[in-house]
Order: structure tokens, then sequence, then C-alpha cells
């Protein structure tokens, strides 16, 4: 907690509280009216009755209310401070009561809470304030890297002399437009994600996608010829956590499944996942379902 933190009230952090949860809400809800701080006279009561946040919207020709109340306690909130609320709910005729509490609540309040049809949730927010989270989502890595050789078919009469590497050669289609050399083409359709890659033994893979291909067979001459490569793909997984950058949104105390309608992913090298995070095994299955799954490939030089 920083100095300007320390300086405010208990009050005034309650209000800063009331303000993120009616901008998360906002978010989440964009059709809907949300209001915070406000005022509405009991039924039962018929004193008026202070509201954190209201959420108003019309659904056909009805009106539905639902009534959000911030604690910002040390502790989690109990049974009583549960029960209480869930008084304010009925004396207002809300359609649905929701208690946000960074702090959490306990385990009689989740019990109370679930018979009176209470939603529990904590703020998940990565602003600038006092209850500012450090977020990360479970994934894994993948990455992929190929050991490639070039194959070459010649079947024409002619005689045919190579003055290059089958791979430095240079390619023509029957038009006698350049298509570059096999290894360069195999080398970006590679890098660019553009080859089968599945783990294993790829065979006989055409290199240019145009099957007419020619090259010059050392007298002058530009003759038909086949090129492919035949490539073994190797497998890299990984499991580790991508950090979150930005997030808005609620925790749910009952599932600790959290709900936002957008979150920005923080950047995440190559070299962090290797040397940080867990390598699995060829059969072995994440400690934990990943939310993300990422493909990466060792690319080759061009």
């Amino acid at each position: 907690m920083n100095a300007l933190n320390k300086q405010r009230s208990p009050k005034q952090d309650w209000l800063i509280l009331e303000e993120l949860v009616a901008s998360i809400q906002k978010k989440l809800a964009p059709a809907a009216s949300v209001e915070h701080n406000v005022h509405i006279k009991g039924r039962i009561t018929q004193v008026d009755r202070q509201v954190d946040v209201l959420v108003t919207q019309l659904i056909g020709q009805y009106k539905m209310t639902i009534v959000i109340d911030c604690k910002d306690t040390k502790r989690p909130v109990d049974t009583k401070g549960v029960e209480e609320f869930s008084g304010l709910v009925n004396d207002i005729g809300a359609n649905k009561g929701v208690l946000v509490c960074p702090a959490g609540f306990t385990k009689a309040a989740l019990r109370t809470a679930k018979s009176h049809q209470i939603e529990l949730y904590r703020p998940v927010d990565t602003g600038n304030h006092k209850w500012k989270i450090r977020a990360s989502a479970p994934a894994t890595c993948d990455f992929r890297s190929a050991a490639i050789s070039i194959g070459f078919q010649y079947t024409a009469l002619l005689p045919l002399t190579l003055t290059k590497h089958v791979a430095h050669l240079d390619v023509f289609d029957a038009t006698g437009k350049s298509l570059g050399t096999p290894l360069a083409v195999a080398t970006a359709k590679w890098n660019a994600g553009k080859l089968p890659l599945e783990p294993g033994e790829h065979e006989r893979h055409s290199i240019f996608d145009d099957s007419n291909t020619f090259v010059d067979n050392g007298y002058g001459t530009r003759v038909q010829v086949k090129l492919f490569i035949d490539y073994h793909v190797n497998q890299r997984m990984y499991f580790g956590q991508i950090p979150i950058e930005k997030i808005s949104g609620f925790l749910d105390e009952y599932t600790g499944l959290v709900t936002a309608n957008s979150f920005t992913l923080g950047l995440l090298s190559p070299s962090e996942v290797e040397n940080s995070w867990r390598k699995l095994a060829p059969d072995e299955s994440p400690p934990v379902a990943p939310l993300f799954g990422l493909v990466g490939l060792d690319c080759w030089p061009e």
C-alpha cells in the first residue's frame, strides 16, 4: 500500500471500491443502467435504504433490479453480514442481491448466502488501487522443430549435371518465372506454419505449389524435375502461467471462476518458457486444465 492509500479514511476506501465495482459491472453489462450510491425507499421499513450499486435493465415489459453491496473489510464477511444484506434486498424488492468483498467470505456465509440466493464475488482488477491483483492464466506451450532433407526426382532422357547442391538450385515454372530455391521456399513455408506440423515423419511433401517445376540441366536447357522434402517434427511441451496484463471482472466465490468481458495478456518470450516453465513428458498431462494452448515453431534462418 502506498502513502496515498495510508492517508485515506475507511469511508474513502469504501467509496473507491464502490466506484470500482460499478465500473466493472458497466463493462460486464453495457446495456444495463448502472448507478452507485443510490437511495431507495424500503417497501417494508418505509425508510431510505442506501444501495452501493444499483443495476436495472428492461427485459420485455419487465424491469429487473440487481442490488450490489460492497464490503471493504479486513476479514471475510460472516453470516451476519449476509443476513443484513438479505434484509436490504427484501426491503427494496430487488430481483437479485450481490455481495462483493475483496477479503472474501466465511464458509458459513457461503452457505447462508446460497440459501438466500445471494451471489458472492471478489473484484478481479489490475488497475492502480489497493485491491489490485496480479493475474495469470494456466497454459501449455507446444514447441515444434523440424529436421528437413530435400529430395529430387528426374526422369527426362536429356543429360543432367548439377552445378549446385539440390537445396540451392534455381527453380522455374513452365513460363520461365523464378520460383526461388528449394531450401528458401521450404524454410519460408515451415517458418510461416504452412507445412503440416503434426509430430512424427512426413514424407515426399511437395516444396512448390506448382507441380511443373524446371531447373537448368547444366547444358543450357531447362528440364522438368520433382522436388520434395522429407522431414521429422519434434515436439517439446511446457506448462506454466501466462501473465495477464489487464483484466477487470468478478471472481465467483461459489465456482472459483472469473467473469470478465475482455483481458490483455502480457508478453511471453520463448526463452522464459524453456527456462522457467515445467517441461512435460511425452504422455504427461498438465497439472491443471490450461486456459490457453500455444504452439511455437523453431524457425530456420531464411
